[in-house]
C-alpha cells in the first residue's frame, strides 16, 4: 500500500511545512507565497518520483486554474462594496488600460534584453502584467500597518480585476504567434470579438451567479455545514460554464464573489471562513505545484536578463503607468501615487500564465517560464521587504493605537449580516471623552477588571480599559460604531453627519419654521408646535441618536436632560443612512400617520 501512503505522507508533510512557515513569514516580514514557491522548488529538486505526475504541464495548469478561480471568488467575496465604490473608476482603469500600458512600456526592453521578436516580447510582458494584493495585505497586517481607505481600496480592486485582462492578452498573443508560425492570416476583428465576448459573457454570467448564490442560500434549507460547499459548487459550475460559453471564467467568479459577498446572505460568517480556508489551501497547492517546474539550470541561464526586466517593470513601467492614469484623478496625492506605483507585486496569475507557452508547445516556453519565475521572486522578495517602509515614507498609513476590534458574526434569522463587536476603550475613545451613545449603539455587555456588567448599570460611565461588546444588526453602521468606540483616529473614514445630522438646531424650533426654511410638508395643525413638545407628547422613551422623520429631512436627538431633548441635529440627506433601527422606525411611522390623517388641503408647502 506504499503507492497510497507515500503520496499522502508527502502531501501532508508539504502542507504542514507550508503552514508552519507562516510563523517565519510573520517574524521576518516576507510574503508567504514566496515561501510556498520555495518549498515547491525544493520538493522538485529533491527528485521525488511520486511528484512526476504534478510536473506535467496540463495537470499543473488545471490545478492552477482551479485554484485561481477559487482565489478570485474569495477576493471578490471579501471586498467591501464601499471600497469598490470608493475607487472603482481609477482601479478599473489601472486593471484594464493600465495592464495594456504596462505591457507596451516593457515590451521594447524585453525584446532587446532577450533578443526575441515583438510578439514573443509582448507575450512575456502580458504574462507578468497582473498584480497580486494578497501578499501586500498579508505583510501589512502582520506588521500592524493600516492603509488609508482610498489607497487600500484602489489596490484591492485593481489586483482583483486585472487578472482577466492579463489572461486575455496572453491568449491573444499565443493565438497570433501560432497564426504567424503556420502562415494563417490574422483577423484582428476576431480578436476584438473574442475580447468583447469574454468581457460581456463573463460579466453577464458573473452578475447572474452573484445574484443566484444569495437567493439559493437563503431559500434552500440545508444543514449549516453544507452551505459553504453549496456555494463552492455553484462557483465552480459558473466558472466552467462561462469558459465553455466563450467568456472569462475568472472575471465571472470575481464579480459573483463581489456581489454575493455584499448581499444579505445567511451563514455569511461560515461561508466567509470556509472561503478563506479554501483560498489558503489553493495558494499552497498552486504555488507548490508551480515551484516543481523550476530547474536550477534554467534559473542559472536566465536570471540576469530576468532581474533586469524585473527592475524595468518595477521602477519604470509601473510608475509611469500609475502616474499617467491617476493624474486624471486629483484626489490622489503624489505620495499616494508613489506608493501605489511601488506596490505592484507579481504573484499567482503571472506564474500560472507562464505555463501557457509550455501547454501550447511554443519554442521559447522554458525560457519564458524561468524568466517570469525570477521576476516574480524579485518582486515578492524586494518589494515585499520594503512595502512597510515605503508605506511609512509615503505617509499612507493610518495611526493605530489599539488593536482592531474583534468581530464575531452572529447568524440570526432575518439578520444575515449581524455581528457582535468587541472594543477595548482608550483614553481617546469618543465615548470615554463624553460623546453620547445612540440607542442603536448601546453596549450589550461591558467588562471592567474582569467583571461583566449589563449595559444599563455602567453604560453612562464608560472608562479607559473597558471591554465593550456591541451587537450590530447590520454592517451598514460599522464605521459609525468604530467612530464611537474606536481610538479617535478614524476621522477620515466616517462622516459625523451620519450620526448626529448636518448641523444643530434648537429643540424649541417650530415645525412652521422648518417649513419656511426648508420647504418641507407637515400637517397644518403642527405648524405652531415646537419639536421638543411634539416629541414629549408622542414618545415616552427618547434617547440620543433617535431620529424623527419629517418629510424629506430627519431630526436627530443630540443631547438629553431629564428625558427631554436639549440639542437636535438636522439631517438634510438622510439617504446616507441605509437602514434605521427599531426606535427610528417607530418615530418615523408615528409622524407619517399624522401626515396621512391630514387632508391635502392641510398640507403646507412653502
Amino acid at each position: 500500500m506504499d503507492f497510497v501512503n507515500l503520496p499522502i505522507l508527502l502531501f501532508g508533510l508539504l502542507l504542514g511545512v507550508s503552514v508552519l512557515t507562516s510563523l517565519v513569514s510573520l517574524r521576518i516580514g516576507i510574503p508567504l507565497i514566496l515561501i510556498f514557491l520555495c518549498i515547491g522548488v525544493i520538493a522538485g529538486i529533491g527528485g521525488f518520483d511520486m511528484l512526476e505526475t504534478l510536473q506535467r504541464p496540463r495537470i499543473c495548469f488545471f490545478i492552477g486554474s482551479l485554484a485561481l478561480a477559487l482565489i478570485l471568488f474569495d477576493s471578490g467575496f471579501q471586498t467591501k462594496m464601499k471600497n469598490y465604490r470608493l475607487a472603482n473608476r481609477p482601479a478599473i482603469l489601472l486593471a484594464t488600460v493600465g495592464v495594456v500600458l504596462t505591457a507596451l512600456l516593457t515590451t521594447p526592453f524585453a525584446k532587446e534584453v532577450l533578443s526575441i521578436g515583438w510578439l514573443p516580447a509582448f507575450l512575456l510582458v502580458a504574462i507578468i502584467s497582473s498584480t497580486d494584493s494578497a501578499a501586500v495585505f498579508f505583510l501589512l497586517r502582520s506588521q500592524g500597518i493600516r492603509l488609508r481607505e482610498k489607497v487600500k481600496a484602489i489596490l484591492e480592486v485593481e489586483s482583483g480585476a486585472n487578472d482577466p485582462m492579463a489572461i486575455f492578452l496572453t491568449v491573444s498573443c499565443i493565438t497570433l504567434i501560432q497564426h504567424q508560425a503556420s502562415g494563417t492570416p490574422t483577423s484582428y476583428w476576431m480578436l476584438t470579438l473574442l475580447f468583447l465576448g469574454q468581457l460581456l459573457i463573463g460579466g453577464g454570467v458573473g452578475y447572474l451567479l452573484g445574484k443566484a448564490i444569495p437567493f439559493c442560500v437563503n431559500h434552500v434549507k440545508l444543514e449549516t455545514a453544507l452551505y459553504p460547499i453549496f456555494v463552492l459548487s455553484l462557483t465552480l459550475f459558473g466558472f466552467a460554464l462561462t469558459n465553455m460559453l466563450g467568456g472569462s471564467g475568472f472575471l465571472a467568479v470575481y464579480i459573483a464573489g463581489l456581489l454575493s459577498g455584499n448581499s444579505t446572505i445567511q451563514v455569511h460568517n461560515q461561508i466567509s471562513k470556509f472561503q478563506q480556508t479554501i483560498t489558503w489551501l489553493s495558494q499552497i497547492t498552486m504555488f507548490t505545484c508551480l515551484g516543481l517546474f523550476v530547474t536550477v539550470s534554467g534559473l542559472e541561464q536566465y536570471w540576469k536578463p530576468a532581474l533586469l526586466l524585473g527592475f524595468v517593470l518595477m521602477l519604470v513601467a509601473r510608475p509611469v503607468m500609475v502616474w499617467s492614469i491617476l493624474s486624471f484623478f486629483k484626489s490622489y496625492s503624489s505620495t499616494e501615487k508613489n506608493f501605489i506605483s511601488f506596490v505592484g507585486l507579481r504573484g499567482a496569475t503571472s506564474i500560472l500564465l507562464a505555463l501557457t507557452p509550455i501547454v501550447y508547445g511554443l519554442p521559447f516556453a522554458d525560457q519564458f517560464f524561468n524568466t517570469i519565475f525570477v521576476m516574480v521572486l524579485l518582486s515578492l522578495s524586494l518589494q515585499g521587504f520594503l512595502i512597510p517602509l515605503v508605506a511609512r515614507l509615503c505617509h499612507v498609513t493610518v495611526p493605530q493605537t489599539t488593536l482592531p476590534p474583534a468581530v464575531a458574526e452572529v447568524d440570526l434569522p432575518g439578520l444575515a449580516d449581524s455581528s457582535l463587536v468587541l472594543y477595548q476603550l482608550t483614553a481617546q475613545s469618543p465615548v470615554v471623552l463624553g460623546t453620547p451613545v445612540p440607542r442603536w449603539a448601546n453596549p450589550a455587555l461591558v467588562v471592567r477588571n474582569g467583571i461583566a456588567y449589563s449595559s444599563g448599570t455602567i453604560r453612562k460611565q464608560l472608562k479607559e480599559g473597558d471591554k465593550v461588546y456591541v451587537f450590530l444588526p447590520s454592517a451598514s453602521r460599522r464605521l459609525e460604531l468604530d467612530h464611537l468606540y474606536g481610538d479617535g483616529n478614524d476621522t477620515d473614514t466616517v462622516d459625523p453627519r451620519d450620526i448626529f445630522g448636518d448641523f444643530p438646531i434648537s429643540p424649541e424650533t417650530t415645525f412652521g419654521e422648518l417649513v419656511s426654511l426648508y420647504g418641507i410638508h407637515v400637517p397644518k395643525d403642527l405648524l405652531s408646535t415646537a419639536i421638543s413638545a411634539f416629541m414629549k407628547q408622542e414618545f415616552t422613551d427618547i434617547e440620543v441618536g433617535d431620529r424623527l422623520a419629517v418629510d424629506k429631512v430627519e431630526l436627530v436627538v443630540r443631547g438629553l436632560k431629564e428625558g427631554l431633548p436639549t440639542s437636535l441635529g438636522l439631517d438634510i440627506d438622510p439617504t446616507r443612512q441605509r437602514s434605521f433601527y427599531a426606535k427610528t422606525r417607530i418615530m418615523k411611522t408615528e409622524l407619517h400617520k399624522n401626515i396621512d390623517k391630514a387632508s391635502k388641503s392641510d398640507i403646507i408647502e412653502e
